[in-house]
């Protein structure tokens, strides 16, 4: 009887401990800067590692793969802008962002009327077409988040243009 009670007091304890382990990731947690490393094969194109930017060699990540949680919903990210004399140039752009702790679910977007001239004249080429306002840049849900390593899964698709 003496090993039935000793048994159930530890599936009991083990029990408790597990239930009181709290696994989710909060908003909070994903405050400050994170540079996307270089995708691999094995990754493949949906899936992608954050790690925290002081943490990286700038030199070999390079300086156009990080963005930047802050509170209130804002974020910082480099966006390509382009210009008849230069085509493509890297410019920080402050966006918004949200996150479902339920689901772990990040939407990131760019500033409201970002490339207004350009999306005014794509909409009046092309009447039909809804092109939200603001536009979203990236969706992703979280993995895990681990040692300062962010594991993604994309949920948007490859774009060449931003």
């Amino acid at each position: 009887m003496k090993r039935l009670g000793f048994t159930f007091s530890i599936f009991l304890i083990v029990g408790l401990a597990t239930h009181g382990q709290d696994n989710t990731i909060s908003e909070s947690d994903l405050y400050g800067c994170w540079t996307m490393e270089r995708v691999t094969r094995e990754n493949g194109p949906k899936k992608r590692t954050y790690t925290v930017c002081d943490s990286v060699d700038r030199k070999t990540i390079g300086k156009y793969r990080n963005i930047i949680f802050r509170a209130y919903n804002k974020c910082e990210f480099p966006a390509a802008i382009q210009d008849v004399v230069c085509p493509v140039i890297y410019q920080n752009v402050e966006g918004t962002w949200t996150y479902d702790e339920k689901s772990g679910i990040v939407e990131v977007f760019y500033p409201k009327d970002f490339k207004k001239e350009f999306w005014d004249a794509v909409k009046e080429e092309y009447p039909e077409m809804k092109i939200p306002n603001p536009r979203m840049k990236i969706k992703f849900r979280i993995v895990g988040l681990e040692n300062g390593k962010l594991q993604i899964e994309k949920n948007t698709p490859n774009k060449v243009y931003n």
